[in-house]
């Protein structure tokens, strides 16, 4: 083999070629076909705030031996390069445990709620991690999740509601992989995930949010009584309603403005923005309004001083009432009462009553901080007049039904 041969290097594109000494049992030529790959994510320094790259981690290449002459060597590389460009990852080392870290960091970073990432960590905690965690990312199939799938339901009994939360935690933690470039395609996009059968919760009357208002008055609690019905006359989630302050409160145009959410986090209660991130007007109608005074004269003659802070409070606003309260409260209510409903059950006969009364799908979202993609799609530009008319049509179903007399 001649000198030029031996130290012969071709580059090409994001690959190249070198040629080997010859095979020591056949004597034909042999070629090491090199391709770059991307960089090691393990090794790879970002700013946490940021998540800007500080320090590239070390190039990554995948090699092969080719055996033969060097034409073919070259058409060899060619096709090696749209191989490794089809299964493209930034490291083979990196792992599914490793891209999960990296996406619950992004998500953080975007302002994702930290009561969907508290979700997101347990699962992943509990779950995902234990299971797939190990594997390669480049080596994870849909026949490994679908294995996952399976042991989720048949060996821990899960769910089918919950398999599914699960599996699109999953599957976003894959698809920003995809978008990062650490994947071509998303895995978890053909495996078969058993969809649950639809919450049999029957539409709230009127007669049965007036017996679970009652039913909160008759246990001497006016703080979940006064919940129950600004749930209903506004549709707030509930970590808004924990969020509430009297500050929020202008009486003279009937509204409520919901900028705050408070709700189970680590270590204690967290509070942030909505949901969706902004700030929103919540037109109550003067039987809204009326029903906040009305507990306001309350709590000053329980407490002993004007209520200020915290509107939603058992010590007149120093402490707020805990989300997760409102909530095992609401269940253990409406289980007393017969009635087949949740605490969110009250936010959906806002919509179905607002829809009712024939306001416009545009304004209604407007009043619940709605961010489906229907929502979203079919969003026009609303009015604060309009939102008064959405508020008065609520108030109006409302006043006789959370109406009683100050003691």
């Amino acid at each position: 083999m001649c000198q030029l041969c031996a130290n012969y290097v071709l580059p090409r594109m994001s690959g190249s070629l070198r040629e080997l000494p010859p095979s020591k049992k056949s004597g034909e030529r042999r070629f090491q076909l090199r391709v770059y790959v991307g960089r090691d994510p393990d090794k790879t320094v970002r700013d946490p705030d940021t998540g800007r790259v500080i320090k590239q981690g070390p190039p990554i290449h995948q090699t092969k031996v080719f055996m033969g002459g060097i034409r073919e060597a070259r058409k060899a590389l060619a096709r090696f390069e749209v191989e490794a460009g089809q299964h493209r990852t930034v490291g083979t080392s990196t792992t599914v445990g490793k891209m999960l870290t990296d996406y619950l960091e992004s998500l953080e970073r975007l302002g994702r709620a930290q009561g969907t990432l508290e979700t997101y960590r347990m699962h992943i905690k509990n779950h995902i991690r234990p299971a797939l965690g190990s594997i390669r990312l480049n080596r994870l199939t849909t026949h490994d999740v679908d294995r996952f799938l399976t042991n989720l339901d048949r060996d821990k009994g899960l769910s089918a509601g919950t398999i599914v939360l699960i599996f699109n935690v999953l599957s976003g933690a894959l698809s920003q992989a995809v978008d990062w470039g650490w994947l071509p395609t998303n895995v978890a996009k053909k495996a078969h995930v058993a969809k649950p059968e639809a919450a049999h919760r029957g539409h709230l009357t009127t007669e049965q949010l007036r017996a679970l208002y009652d039913g909160a008055l008759a246990d001497e609690d006016i703080d979940m009584a006064t919940m129950i019905a600004l749930a209903t006359y506004t549709g707030c989630r509930r970590g808004e309603l924990a969020g509430l302050q009297w500050e929020d409160l202008v009486i003279e145009r009937q509204i409520l403005t919901v900028k705050r959410s408070l709700g189970p986090g680590v270590g204690g209660q967290r509070l942030g923005p909505p949901k969706n991130g902004k700030a929103r007007t919540v037109y109550l109608g003067a039987e809204g309004v009326i029903l906040l005074m009305r507990y306001k004269d309350d709590k000053r003659a329980q407490v002993g001083c004007e209520p200020d802070g915290w509107m939603l409070s058992y010590d007149g606003g120093v402490t707020p009432l805990r989300a997760k309260s409102m909530t095992e409260y609401f269940g253990r209510l409406a289980a007393r009462l017969g009635i087949n409903a949740s605490l969110h059950s009250l936010r959906h006969w806002t919509a179905t009553e607002l829809h009712r009364q024939g306001i416009d799908l545009p304004t209604a979202a407007a009043q619940l901080g709605h961010t489906t993609s229907v929502m979203a799609d079919t969003y026009l530009h609303t009015d604060a007049g309009r939102g008064a008319i959405a508020g008065n049509a609520i108030a109006a179903v409302l006043g006789p039904v959370f109406s009683y007399e100050s003691e």
